[in-house]
């Protein structure tokens, strides 16, 4: 299977290449930033995708890539709001990083057959977690901007009344829209409403 990564650790892109090798399958593309992955002109059956990526989010990124190839995201987040998210999304199987190489083999095996993939130390958690991520993924300055924004502040307003700058206020709320796999903030306000947040 011809394979495309898109993870910024350079370290685990070279891990996951030499598992991906030994099991005979390509890695025909490597990629640090999603914005590199969705530009670049590859062709792959499967994606390996990480979620905590710079820039453009891997849940933002994601039903772009799920376009083009089968989604595996391969995550340190193992809370059901992320995997119940990532499937929503689009993304064929979930992998979290402690998982075994043998583990990544069998996710690709199921998928190359036409099959989802969900870790087995996920199953249960995602059976009782909930359909979207709650205001617990949010740290409180992101929690704040977006309950601001939701009551129809702008982000300037939203940035005098924290009192921190504009662009820290922006970056406050990239960040909550990266977590939510929210695409903008229209998006942002409803799941804010939805929370009780406004």
């Amino acid at each position: 299977m011809r394979v495309v990564l898109v993870e910024d650790h350079h370290l685990v892109r070279k891990g996951l290449r030499l598992l991906l090798e030994e099991g005979g399958h390509q890695v025909v593309a490597e990629f640090a930033r999603a914005e590199e992955a969705l530009a670049a002109p590859w062709e792959a059956e499967l994606v390996l995708l990480d979620l905590n990526l710079p820039g453009m989010g891997g849940l933002e990124a994601l039903p772009h890539l799920a376009k083009r190839a089968k989604v595996l995201v391969v995550s340190m987040h193992d809370e059901p709001a992320y995997v119940a998210r990532a499937f929503a999304l689009g993304a064929k199987g979930y992998l979290p990083k402690h998982a075994l190489d043998q583990d990544l083999l069998e996710a690709l095996e199921r998928l190359g057959r036409g099959l989802r993939y969900l870790h087995p130390s996920l199953t249960e958690a995602l059976l009782e977690g909930q359909a979207e991520p709650g205001p617990e993924v949010l740290s409180d300055r992101e929690r704040a901007v977006v309950a601001l924004l939701a009551q129809g502040y702008t982000l300037s307003q939203v940035a005098e009344r924290l009192g921190i700058s504009v662009k820290t206020a922006s970056t406050y709320k990239g960040r909550a829209l990266n977590k939510l796999g929210l695409m903008d903030t229209p998006d942002l306000v409803r799941w804010a409403r939805e929370q009780g947040l406004a």
